[in-house]
C-alpha cells in the first residue's frame, strides 16, 4: 500500500479530534492544521505525534487545506474532516482504486453518518448532470464530486488546478474544485470498498453563534460558485425568499431556522457589491 498524507482542519475540534486522529493506520503522514482554535485541538494532534501548522487566525476551511497540502509528503493526499473517522480498510481500498483508475484524479470512500446510513451527493448543480447516474452508487464508478468531508487526490493533479478555492471561507469548496476537475478531463470514482464514518456538523461545538456564522457563509459561497460557474443567481429573489422563511420563523417560534434564514438572507444582501 502506498503512504498517505491524511490533512485535518481543526477549529475548536477536540470533542471529535481523537477518534479521528486514531482511526490513521501507522505508517502515513498526519498533518493538522489549526485554523486558531482556542480548545485543545493542537495538544491533542501533538499527542498523535501529527504533524501540526498552526494559523495565526481562522483562514477558513479550504485556504487551510491548501496549506497543508503544500507541505504533504506523499502524492496520495486525503482529506479527513475531524468529526470522521477510518474504518478499517479504507485506505489499502483507496489505494487499490488509485492503481485501477489511473484515469481518475479524485476519489471519494463510501461515507456514512453514525447511522449508517450512506452520505452521498448524486448532483453537482455547477456542471451538466444529464451524463451522471442518478441514486447513490452500489459499486465503484465515476461521480460528479468529491465530498470534502473525505476526500482523496494525486497531488499533482490538485496543485495543478491551484487547490481549493481562497476566496471560498467555508462550504462549496468541493463543489467548486470537483467541477474545475470534471472541465479540465479529470474523473472522480466513488471507492465502495473503502468506508468511512462522519458524524456531520460535529467538528465544531454548536452554539447560536456558530450557527448564525454556518449560515452566512453557506449562503455567500453558494453565490460566489454560482457566479464563478456562470450560473444563474437571482440573488434578490433569494435574499426576498430567505427575509420570508425568517419572519415566518419568528413568528412560529423556530429559533434555530430564524437564524439561518437571518443570515441567508444578510449574505445575499451583502452580495449586492459584486452585481
Amino acid at each position: 500500500m502506498r503512504p498517505f498524507s491524511i490533512i485535518l482542519v481543526s477549529y475548536n475540534s477536540a470533542g471529535v479530534l481523537p477518534e479521528a486522529l486514531a482511526s490513521i493506520p501507522a505508517g502515513n503522514e498526519i498533518i493538522v492544521v489549526d485554523n486558531a482554535s482556542t480548545d485543545d485541538s493542537v495538544q491533542i494532534a501533538e499527542a498523535a505525534n501529527a504533524r501540526i501548522l498552526r494559523l495565526e487566525r481562522n483562514l477558513g476551511f479550504g485556504t487551510a487545506c491548501n496549506r497543508g497540502a503544500a507541505i504533504a509528503s506523499h502524492d496520495a493526499i486525503l482529506f479527513l474532516n475531524p468529526d470522521a473517522r477510518l474504518e478499517p480498510g479504507a485506505l489499502e481500498a483507496l489505494s487499490r482504486a488509485m492503481d485501477a483508475y489511473p484515469h481518475a484524479d479524485a476519489f471519494n470512500p463510501f461515507i456514512v453518518d453514525a447511522a449508517g446510513q450512506q452520505y452521498f451527493r448524486d448532483r453537482n448543480r455547477l456542471i451538466d448532470n444529464r451524463r451522471w447516474f442518478r441514486g447513490a452508487p452500489d459499486a465503484d464508478r465515476k461521480i460528479p464530486m468529491a465530498v470534502g468531508a473525505a476526500a482523496l487526490f494525486r497531488k499533482p493533479a490538485f496543485d495543478a488546478l491551484g487547490g481549493f478555492d481562497e476566496d471560498i471561507f467555508l462550504y462549496f469548496e468541493d463543489v467548486d474544485l470537483s467541477a474545475r476537475l470534471i472541465a479540465t478531463g479529470h474523473d472522480i470514482m466513488h471507492v465502495h470498498d473503502a468506508r468511512v464514518v462522519h458524524l456531520i456538523a460535529q467538528s465544531t461545538p454548536r452554539s447560536d453563534a456558530v450557527a448564525a456564522f454556518k449560515n452566512y457563509h453557506f449562503a455567500k459561497a453558494k453565490l460566489h460558485v454560482m457566479r464563478k460557474h456562470g450560473k444563474p443567481v437571482f440573488r434578490r429573489l433569494q435574499a426576498i425568499s430567505q427575509g420570508a422563511k425568517w419572519l415566518w420563523a419568528k413568528a412560529t417560534g423556530r429559533r434555530g431556522a430564524a437564524i439561518s434564514a437571518k443570515n441567508r438572507m444578510k449574505a445575499m444582501m451583502d452580495g449586492r457589491a459584486v452585481d
